[in-house]
């Protein structure tokens, strides 16, 4: 994989995430639920920024997740909360799309040893944060 499918794919994590709070943070009840995701958001932007700036000096655009993955994911979150909109449902949704990016940067990390450091260094920082979002979230599971 070439450098800028990586940072791209890195850079789309972290879009995905983002949304997914944007689109959720109306639901939210909990006021320390609503911290905590506005937290873990600004934390995601900084990696935002990060991938702006090594895209900018390696030269590469990056791109956002296309509309039909936007459009899909606010349709999904509407759905899935239209009967249920309790915390620890909103929680468990947030968890299953941590979850999936986790998956991804890990994959990634396994198999693109020959792209540059700092954006090995950016994939491994950002799953330490994806298992501590998954961690810090996870309280908020109910029975």
């Amino acid at each position: 994989m070439k450098n800028t499918e990586y940072l791209e794919t890195i850079y789309k994590n972290i879009k995905m995430a983002t949304q997914s709070i944007n689109d959720m943070y109306p639901k939210f009840r909990e006021n320390d639920l609503k911290t905590l995701m506005k937290n873990i958001e600004t934390k995601y932007n900084e990696f935002a920024k990060e991938c702006h700036e090594l895209a900018k000096k390696k030269n590469i655009k990056l791109k956002d997740n296309n509309i039909f993955s936007k459009t899909m994911l606010k349709t999904s979150i509407a759905f899935s909360t239209l009967t249920d909109k309790s915390s620890s449902h909103i929680a468990e949704l947030f968890l299953m799309g941590t979850v999936r990016g986790t998956i991804t940067l890990y994959k990634h990390l396994k198999n693109n040893k020959n792209v540059d450091e700092d954006l090995l260094d950016l994939s491994k920082r950002l799953l330490e944060f994806e298992e501590k979002t998954y961690e810090d979230i996870k309280m908020y599971l109910k029975k």
